[in-house]
């Protein structure tokens, strides 16, 4: 049932989409101008919010007048209606901005409403789990002090299988042979997703008990030793120790970020020279760019990583360590300069 209303919401925000497109393509419905008040009545919704929306820079009044009137065209209502459409299915005003500006497809936001929607079920379900085993307890009247002992274990068992959690990763992921200095560089924010102390939100729970799925799941740690294991054949001949390989890395990774602030795009001059150094870190050569032959193998080598499973624990990791989502942004950017200059080099 829910899926099939998700999928009746795509088409009805689909269906928006074109009548805005229609209607900007009749000149007299388009230069009609209408009052604060009447767009209100005309959405269904109130003049604060019009005004609200306004103050926050997401729909802004075709004009101004003298008298400081708003005034709006049909282009904004329905601008508003859209605006509105996604409000009411629960997404956050910052996702409204990236879908009506154009930065990401409607697509993309309905897969991120679908996401969030699925992290609230889990966690739902965990807190009814915990009122049913306090309601079938034999605690009577105790029973609030029942549930009190029964969240604080939930807790501290937390801590430990954050703990479980590190450790498993470590002993299944990365593979025997792999020198103990090198394991430090490769699992990257792991200590700090893993080891951070404090209490967990009731998403981060969720999100925790995820991550213990997936590393259930064979393909999972297949996938994630085979990256291991591409890193380890390239690096194994570099010229430089692990440490000063980490802190190289880390100051790519400043600079990746800094590209995303400033929007650089994927065949950038800066993020392909990002690219460049990149691979030069596992390759045993000083020489830019590194030579063809061998950023084709690296590079596909790479690409072949990116699927859905990867993408959702590293998406899960940020739940749990907000600071990850800096590494998710520049992750994807030198991912597609990679794939940019892959293509660029078949091409040739």
């Amino acid at each position: 049932m829910a899926m099939k209303k998700v999928g009746m919401t795509r088409t009805s925000l689909y269906r928006r989409v074109k009548e805005y497109e229609e209607t900007l393509a009749n000149p007299t419905e388009k230069d009609t101008k209408y009052s604060i008040g009447n767009v209100a009545k005309m959405t269904g919704t109130t003049v604060p919010t019009v005004r609200y929306y306004d103050q926050i820079g997401l729909l802004k009044p075709a004009e101004v007048t003298t008298g400081r009137y708003r005034l709006y065209t049909m282009e904004e209502i329905w601008r508003l209606k859209i605006i509105l459409t996604l409000r009411n299915l629960g997404f956050g005003l910052e996702e409204v901005r990236k879908l009506i500006s154009g930065e990401t497809s409607v697509d993309t936001v309905i897969d991120w409403q679908m996401e969030a929607l699925d992290t609230q079920i889990r966690t739902l379900t965990s807190v009814k789990s915990i009122l049913e085993q306090t309601q079938q307890s034999d605690y009577g009247e105790d029973s609030i002090n029942y549930l009190h002992e029964l969240v604080q274990s939930i807790s501290v068992s937390t801590e430990e299988r954050k703990r479980f959690i590190n450790e498993k990763i470590i002993a299944s992921v990365v593979p025997d042979q792999v020198p103990v200095e090198w394991k430090k560089s490769f699992m990257g924010n792991s200590n700090d997703v893993f080891t951070k102390k404090g209490k967990l939100s009731a998403q981060q729970t969720a999100a925790l008990l995820e991550i213990e799925e997936l590393l259930d799941d064979p393909q999972f740690v297949a996938d994630i030793r085979h990256g291991i294991e591409i890193a380890m054949n390239t690096i194994k001949h570099t010229r430089i120790d692990a440490a000063t390989w980490s802190a190289k890395m880390n100051v790519l990774f400043l600079r990746l970020l800094d590209a995303v602030k400033q929007k650089e795009s994927p065949d950038s001059s800066i993020v392909q020279a990002i690219v460049n150094e990149h691979a030069s870190l596992f390759a045993n050569t000083e020489q830019l760019p590194v030579p063809p032959e061998f950023f084709r193998q690296f590079a596909k080598g790479w690409l072949k990583l990116e699927n859905s499973r990867i993408d959702r624990y590293v998406k899960l990791c940020s739940i749990l360590h907000p600071p990850v989502k800096l590494e998710v942004k520049a992750r994807s950017l030198l991912m597609k300069g990679m794939q940019w200059k892959l293509e660029h080099l078949e091409a040739e």
